[in-house]
């Protein structure tokens, strides 16, 4: 039974992280470097894209994996793996027409997968696209101040932000909010095309890494909803458990990107 709770929990935290990366996209993108590149977009937003995932704080919370992303049907499907008691286990995760499931081998019953879901709102994937080609007045503004290096057709821009605002989730629609720092290495291809992002949030007594890389873009990606006599466990009980548990407490984000996986947006 223990480890059924604890399958759960990593089950919220390997959908916070498929979230996450998906928020971390939506406000990152690249301009502009130096004869073959496999990513080159050609000025055309992308209709998929794969990529490796990995997020980890100083605390307990560690997974990885791969994530996919239809533009064109504004969907994402994720495999991630996260460490559940002493052995590593494999999740899935989907979100098809903002409802959002996830399962795990471990979750299965004697007749099959079991799936959790969640109606959540979030940013469309189709608009997200268009960042990965060309980058918003934001980012160019952030980029100012970058120390920018070229190796063949990549470039790398690192920069340094202090004082910005942070926070974790907590039981409650609000958390206790922090001043840190947030450190980037964002890589992009030979026409600019974002190809790779590492971030780490810190402050004076924790930390989250972030690391996203572009291992493809338009290849087929089919992601399509579970059956739906496999998705009938509401997720919402198991995600304020999550939440109330502080398993998540070690997690430092923007507040704004918490105030978009805030608990008013998930149910």
């Amino acid at each position: 039974m223990n480890r059924n709770r604890a399958l759960v929990g990593w089950g919220g935290s390997a959908l916070a992280a498929a979230l996450i990366a998906t928020g971390v996209l939506v406000a990152t993108s690249g301009t502009s470097a130096p004869t073959t590149d496999s990513l080159v977009l050609n000025g055309r937003a992308p209709t998929t894209v794969e990529l490796a995932v990995a997020l980890r704080t100083g605390g307990s919370l560690s997974t990885s994996g791969t994530l996919w992303l239809n533009a064109t049907t504004s969907s994402l499907s994720a495999n991630l793996q996260v460490p559940v008691l002493t052995a590593p286990t494999d999740f899935s995760v989907r979100a098809v027409k903002n409802q959002l499931y996830f399962t795990s081998p471990n979750l299965a019953n004697a007749s099959g997968p079991v799936w959790y879901t969640l109606r959540v709102r979030w940013p469309s994937i189709t608009s997200l696209a268009r960042y990965l080609v060309k980058p918003n007045a934001a980012l160019l503004s952030l980029l100012a101040n970058a120390r920018i290096s070229h190796h063949g057709f990549a470039t790398t821009y690192e920069f340094s932000r202090p004082r910005i605002a942070l926070g974790t989730f907590g039981a409650h629609r609000t958390s206790s909010l922090v001043t840190g720092t947030l450190d980037v290495r964002l890589s992009t291809g030979r026409q600019g095309e974002f190809t790779g992002l590492w971030a780490s949030l810190a402050t004076k007594s924790a930390t989250t890494t972030v690391t996203l890389n572009v291992l493809s873009y338009n290849h087929p990606v089919v992601i399509v909803a579970p059956p739906h006599s496999r998705a009938t466990t509401p997720a919402s009980p198991l995600i304020k458990q999550l939440l109330a548990s502080g398993a998540l407490g070690s997690l430092l984000l923007p507040t704004q990107l918490l105030q978009l996986l805030s608990p008013a947006k998930l149910g």
